[in-house]
């Protein structure tokens, strides 16, 4: 299902948006397909090299951008977002990131984007997000990517977008993220059944921010760079192990500051992708990292277009780069999928 966003809206909502260190994606410029792009340009040399690519310049669904992806059931899966002026509710999934299946194109929630995506307890969570002038702080799940289950319609915690959710011992964490009337927010939910969220703290140690990436890595929960409320892009790095007690592991880490990145983790560390600076320049490098105090640029054979708002996963021994959004060449939706090994 595709809702259409009141154009008059959208028109001045970007108005304050540019006022706001154009901290959005801007809709009224975008065109109608994302283009198929592939580009020879190296990274700098980095120790770590991924030399082979394989490259999805066309998706079934189209480009996409804010969306969420996560691997569940030997699967990827890739999950609403937004494209030019439509917001999508839409489930798709991949066995190789070349051949997707849509499993619903109708999940039951409202279309969004902005949202947050995690896997506890069996199953997938979504919860939050934006669909035009209106924020969610709903609860769904999934054990299937076809069937969803409203857990919470209204929870307690205020509707957002551009938050995280990350699951440790099967509880989530909500941390963070942007409410109505760019209300930035530091704290902090649990819930271990998506039905009774807790508050954990009003403000975080780590304070305000939105766009920032949080996965679970070495047993612990990380929360890396974002946007916070003073108007600052971030490349400090956090950990919890039980998502109470937080440590700063780097106040400035080697990548340059970003929000809307993506980081992902495999069995040998957390793998940073792309972003947003604050020039609202737009990236396409790739760091890794074992520990989250150092930080390797890593070098690949072909390198994917500068974007932000993407998702990156770790599935079948591939890092891949997921869709995503640009204003580099252009306003761009990308409809690519990369994948590195």
């Amino acid at each position: 299902m595709k809702n259409r966003f009141r154009i008059g809206y959208i028109y001045r909502l970007l108005v304050v948006f540019l006022i706001v260190c154009s901290c959005e994606l801007k809709e009224e410029d975008i065109h109608e397909e994302a283009s198929q792009v592939s580009s020879e340009k190296m990274l700098p040399v980095g120790g770590i090299t991924l030399p082979n690519t394989v490259v999805n310049e066309e998706t079934p669904y189209g480009g996409r951008a804010a969306h969420t992806s996560t691997v569940f059931d030997d699967k990827m899966w890739v999950i609403a977002g937004i494209r030019n002026q439509f917001t999508y509710n839409d489930v798709w999934s991949s066995k190789d990131g070349k051949n997707w299946e849509e499993i619903n194109p109708d999940a039951g929630f409202k279309a969004r984007y902005g949202h947050a995506m995690t896997v506890a307890e069996n199953s997938m969570w979504i919860v939050g997000g934006t669909q035009g002038n209106q924020y969610f702080n709903d609860v769904w799940r999934s054990t299937n990517g076809k069937d969803w289950i409203q857990t919470a319609k209204n929870a307690p915690f205020s509707a957002r977008r551009w938050h995280t959710l990350a699951s440790i011992e099967n509880r989530m964490f909500l941390i963070g993220g942007l409410s109505d009337n760019f209300d930035v927010k530091g704290d902090i939910w649990i819930s271990s059944d998506g039905i009774k969220w807790n508050l954990v703290t009003n403000l975080a140690p780590f304070g305000r921010r939105y766009g920032h990436a949080s996965v679970l890595y070495d047993d612990k929960i990380w929360v890396i760079g974002g946007y916070d409320n003073n108007g600052n892009y971030l490349n400090d790095v956090w950990c919890s192990k039980n998502g109470f007690q937080w440590n700063l592991v780097t106040p400035s880490a080697q990548f340059s500051p970003r929000r809307n990145h993506a980081v992902t983790v495999n069995e040998k560390g957390m793998w940073l992708t792309a972003g947003i600076g604050p020039k609202n320049d737009y990236y396409n490098d790739i760091w890794f990292s074992q520990d989250g105090v150092t930080w390797e640029l890593v070098s690949v054979k072909k390198n994917f277009p500068e974007r932000g708002y993407h998702t990156s996963l770790h599935f079948d021994n591939r890092l891949w780069v997921i869709n995503g959004f640009s204003l580099e060449n252009d306003a761009t939706y990308f409809q690519d999928i990369w994948g590195y090994q």
